[in-house]
C-alpha cells in the first residue's frame, strides 16, 4: 500500500482542487492521503467532494518559526470543525491576505506589472494566499522562468519583495492541534531546518516527518530520532503541483504504508 501524508490544494498554495487531487491520488493508486493545506482546513468545509477509492486523513500544516527559520507542523486526525482551530484559520487567513497585498505592492514598486485581482479572487473562493500565488503571477507575466527563480530573486526571507509576518510559537501550534479533537502534531520536513534543528527538536511533538523529498539521504537519522523519542513516523511528498517543483506529479514520491503504520493505525479519520 502506498500513502502520501503531505499534499496541498487550491485551498492554500496548491495548483489542484481537492476534487482533482483526490482523483489524481486514486489514479496513482494511493491508498491513503492527507490534504494538509497551509493554515486552513477549507478543503474539509463541506463544499468539496473527495474522489472515492482513497482514504483522506483530515490534516493541516501550521506555520511557526524558531530564531528566524520557518518551522512547519503537520496536524493529523484533527477535528476540522473545532472552534479554536477555525478561529486560528480565520485570523491567519486575514493576515496572509494583507501580507500578500503588501508583497504585490512591493513587486509593483520594483517594476513588475501585477495586480491584486488574483489575490482577491483566491480569497473569495475561500482559500488562503501566500507567496506562491504571487510567484505564479510573475511567471505567467514572463518575468521569471519558474516559481523557484522568483523565490531565489525576490521572495526569499529578507528579499526585495519579502514581507515578514507574525506566527504563533511552536508550543502554541502543537497545543492547537491536540486540542482540535486530539490531533497528532508532527514536525514537518526537518531536513529544511539549517540552524535551529536542535532547538526545534526540544519541543514536545508527537512525531516527525521522516520521509520527505528534502530529507533524502537523512532517513536513517530521522528514523533513529523517532525511535529514540517514541515518536510517530510520517512521510509525504509535499505535493503542490507547481511546475519545476519536485514532485510535479502525484505518485512520483510515495511512502510505504508499513513505514508509517503506527500513525495510520492511531490517527482519526
Amino acid at each position: 500500500m502506498l500513502v502520501d501524508l503531505h499534499m496541498h490544494t487550491t485551498c492554500s498554495d496548491g495548483v489542484y482542487t481537492p476534487e482533482q487531487l483526490t482523483r489524481m491520488a486514486v489514479d496513482a493508486k494511493l491508498s491513503v492521503m492527507a490534504i494538509s493545506d497551509h493554515d486552513t482546513v477549507a478543503a474539509y468545509d463541506g463544499s468539496h467532494s473527495f474522489a472515492p477509492g482513497v482514504r483522506v486523513i483530515p490534516a493541516i500544516e501550521i506555520s511557526s518559526e524558531c530564531d528566524g527559520e520557518d518551522v512547519h507542523i503537520l496536524g493529523y486526525g484533527i477535528d476540522t470543525a473545532d472552534e479554536g482551530l477555525q478561529a486560528y484559520c480565520a485570523q491567519f487567513k486575514e493576515r496572509r491576505f494583507n501580507r500578500a497585498l503588501e508583497i504585490v505592492d512591493r513587486c509593483r514598486a520594483l517594476g513588475y506589472d501585477i495586480d491584486r485581482s488574483a489575490i482577491e479572487a483566491t480569497l473569495r473562493q475561500g482559500g488562503t494566499v501566500g507567496r506562491p500565488h504571487i510567484a505564479r503571477q510573475l511567471v505567467a507575466k514572463g518575468y521569471f522562468p519558474d516559481v523557484k527563480t522568483v523565490f531565489d530573486k525576490l521572495l526569499y526571507r529578507g528579499g526585495p519583495a519579502y514581507v515578514p509576518y507574525h506566527r504563533r510559537s511552536i508550543d502554541d501550534c502543537v497545543a492547537l492541534i491536540r486540542q482540535a479533537g486530539g490531533g497528532i502534531a508532527v514536525l514537518a520536513h526537518p531536513g529544511l531546518l539549517k540552524r535551529t534543528l536542535d532547538q526545534v527538536l526540544a519541543h514536545d511533538f508527537d512525531g516527525v516527518e521522516v520521509y520527505h523529498p528534502k530529507n533524502r539521504g537523512r532517513y536513517k537519522e530521522f528514523l533513529k530520532l523517532a525511535e529514540d523519542r517514541h515518536w510517530y513516523v510520517s512521510g509525504g511528498s509535499d505535493f503542490h503541483g507547481t511546475t519545476g517543483r519536485f514532485p510535479e506529479k502525484v505518485g512520483v514520491f510515495t511512502v510505504d504504508a508499513q513505514a508509517v503504520k503506527a500513525l495510520l493505525n492511531d490517527v482519526k479519520g
